[in-house]
């Protein structure tokens, strides 16, 4: 990566409250090898700064102003838009039952569905031990006609008869009845309608995963059981959908109980499975404290940001904490399958560590012995870099792709991914100094493209998608996802037929279409410039093939207002949450000299807040950058205690 020189950019304050310190600047050219030994703490995080990963360009020319964001949980908060467009909002705290009867179906209805002869057959198998299955057509049948069957003969014949939809042929489709066994498992037969509980989930200063792992943890079932349509922040107010297969409300309100900093509620039962990526976007209500431009100036900020939308960058949260390590340097390696590379920086000692974790590190990279540096972590730590310990004293020094393979594959995925994100935001910088108007050449999104999971949002790709792309692709004939895109013409152009709002980027891969510009060339050189190509991007191992994705160049903000209050207390609570509107909590009458704007607005998925706010602040988001504007202290601590509605105990965080 080619060495860079910071900008002192003048702009907003982002205080995180962290209770570690993270310090300043760094050189492209400072080594791993010098940590501790330049008088700064090693506890002291080196950041990376914006720059750093291609983020250096803004759409507006408007002046920013200052301000703080994230300062309280509350300051940030974000309601998940689910597949249909509704805001998933925490309303309801009540645990729904389900009695052993399916809802009432009327004669005359039940004729219309299942025949006399039907459900003779049906006695029969119910009243006989030895009775053998029986198979009827359904094929003609609508997705609710066949629920209603499973309800009939759940109300008629409760658990002596199990009733299954299965496909066969050409999509073809009956139902499957046979005689229930009895067993002990009768008592706790499944009666919901459906096979899916949904749930809000509220949670305060605690990632996604992190919280259905705990949950899952609590209710005894395997992390991935739990699923969920995206990734929210953590150092926020959040609040959405979670879904898992057959478990009472009951029971996952009492592991609720348990998990710190969650509150659950407004249940529902659904016939599928909740995936990754099965949402619309997000809701954002943040507050930006300390606010000191003069009103036109906010005015004018905020009505280009409207207008004209910000740069659709990935934010610096893609590539991790450390500027001297980077993820996407070990995306590199893993792509260029440098596997001894790879595990160097992942185990290499870095600023900022936790003492446990620095141990280990430290150990290892001293003595490159894997088991000693494995007897020094303690017993009850979890890390992935423990994980391919592990794997190396298994596989041996010689075997270090498959002492990869033990690190959780999604690890390994948001890797090689944040090397794909990296050169996405240097494309995206280079192609805003081309202009914000459509370019021959430059890629829109097929209609029927828009919709696809692999489009736009390639956090939630988990690699399954790409993988599928990989096996069902044709050498012989242009792929379906190359396919998905159109190259302007300039025909296009003098017909305003797109505007900069409907041109994609690619995320770079073997399976993709690129444009066919400028932009297009960019991309062969800086793959290039790190040894790498399209063609290299796909490997045997399918984990690190790369098919690519598409991502819009360009976001703007939905249903933005904004409105400023003033305050006199830094703890004072401006934005009530889910929380404290269901409780009905009531809000202190603000007033004082100091200023805070409050924006309430919707991005699509895979959109992140903090470069919208970059747009509206014209400042370097980074810590390393706002340190370096404000470089005293941060000695503010979140008074909030976020609390689990669900548990008598309070957690302070």
């Amino acid at each position: 990566m080619g060495k860079k020189n910071h900008r002192n950019n003048q702009g907003g304050k982002f205080h995180h409250g962290h209770k570690r310190k993270f310090s300043g600047c760094h050189g492209k050219n400072q080594s791993t090898e010098e940590t501790g030994s330049s008088g700064r703490s090693d506890r002291e995080m080196i950041n990376l700064r914006e720059e750093d990963v291609g983020i250096t360009e803004y759409v507006g020319t408007t002046p920013g102003f200052t301000g703080i964001i994230k300062f309280k949980f509350s300051d940030f908060q974000v309601n998940e838009i689910d597949s249909d467009g509704n805001v998933v909002k925490l309303t309801d705290l009540s645990v729904p039952h389900c009695s052993a009867k399916s809802p009432e179906i009327s004669p005359e209805k039940e004729s219309e569905i299942l025949s006399a002869e039907t459900l003779e057959i049906l006695q029969k198998i119910a009243n006989d031990e030895r009775a053998e299955d029986y198979e009827f057509d359904v094929n003609e049948m609508t997705k609710e006609q066949r629920t209603q069957i499973h309800e009939i003969i759940r109300e008629r014949f409760g658990t002596s008869i199990m009733s299954t939809t299965v496909t066969k042929g050409d999509n073809e489709k009956f139902i499957n009845c046979s005689k229930k066994k009895n067993s002990g498992r009768d008592r706790n037969r499944w009666n919901w309608p459906h096979e899916y509980i949904y749930f809000a989930v509220f949670k305060t200063n605690l990632d996604t995963m992190r919280a259905a792992s705990n949950l899952a943890l609590n209710l005894g079932v395997k992390a991935g059981a739990i699923t969920y349509a995206g990734t929210k922040d953590k150092r926020a107010m959040t609040t959405q959908l979670f879904c898992v297969k057959k478990r009472e409300p009951s029971k996952i309100v009492n592991a609720a109980r348990k998990t710190q900093n969650v509150t659950i509620g407004n249940f529902s039962c659904r016939p599928q499975v909740l995936k990754l990526g099965q949402l619309r976007g997000n809701r954002f209500r943040l507050v930006l404290r300390e606010i000191t431009a003069d009103p036109d100036v906010r005015q004018a900020s905020l009505n280009n940001f409207q207008k004209r939308g910000f740069i659709n960058y990935f934010g610096l949260q893609r590539f991790g904490n450390s500027a001297l390590i980077p993820t996407f340097l070990i995306g590199e390696a893993l792509l260029k399958q440098q596997w001894q590379l790879a595990c160097e920086l992942i185990l290499k000692p870095r600023p900022g560590d936790l003492p446990e974790m620095q141990r280990v590190r430290e150990a290892w990279w001293k003595d490159r012995d894997a088991q000693k540096a494995l007897d020094l972590a303690e017993k009850q730590m979890k890390a992935f870099e423990l994980d391919l310990l592990r794997g190396m004293i298994q596989h041996g020094p010689n075997n270090l792709l498959s002492a990869l393979e033990v690190i959780p594959r999604n690890t390994r995925l948001l890797y090689i991914h944040s090397y794909q994100s990296l050169i996405w935001n240097r494309i995206a910088s280079k192609r805003v100094r081309l202009g914000l108007s459509p370019l021959p050449g430059d890629l829109v999104l097929k209609a029927d493209a828009e919709q696809s999971p692999n489009v736009d949002n390639i956090e939630l790709l988990e690699g399954e998608e790409e993988e599928a792309i990989v096996e069902e692709e044709n050498p012989e004939e242009l792929s379906k996802f190359k396919n998905m895109v159109h190259k302007m013409t300039k025909e296009d152009i003098e017909l305003e037929k797109y505007s900069i709002f409907d041109v994609v980027l690619p995320l770079p891969g073997h399976d993709i279409t690129y444009p066919d510009n400028e932009s297009g060339e960019w991309y062969r050189e800086l793959l290039e410039n790190d040894e790498l190509s399209s063609e290299k991007l796909k490997q045997k191992n399918k984990t690190y093939s790369l098919g690519g994705s598409y991502r819009k160049f360009m976001a703007k903000p939905a249903n933005l207002t904004w409105s400023t209050v003033n305050y006199s207390n830094v703890h004072d609570i401006l934005l009530p949450s889910d929380l404290d509107e269901l409780r009905k909590k009531k809000m202190p009458e603000l007033s004082g000299n100091q200023t805070a704007l409050i924006l309430d607005f919707c991005l699509p998925p895979s959109t992140y807040a903090t470069m919208a706010l970059r747009e509206v602040l014209k400042t370097d988001t980074s810590t390393a950058a706002q340190i370096a504007l404000n470089p005293k202290d941060s000695k503010e601590q979140d008074d909030e205690s976020p609390t689990n509605e669900n548990s008598v105990k309070k957690t302070k965080i």
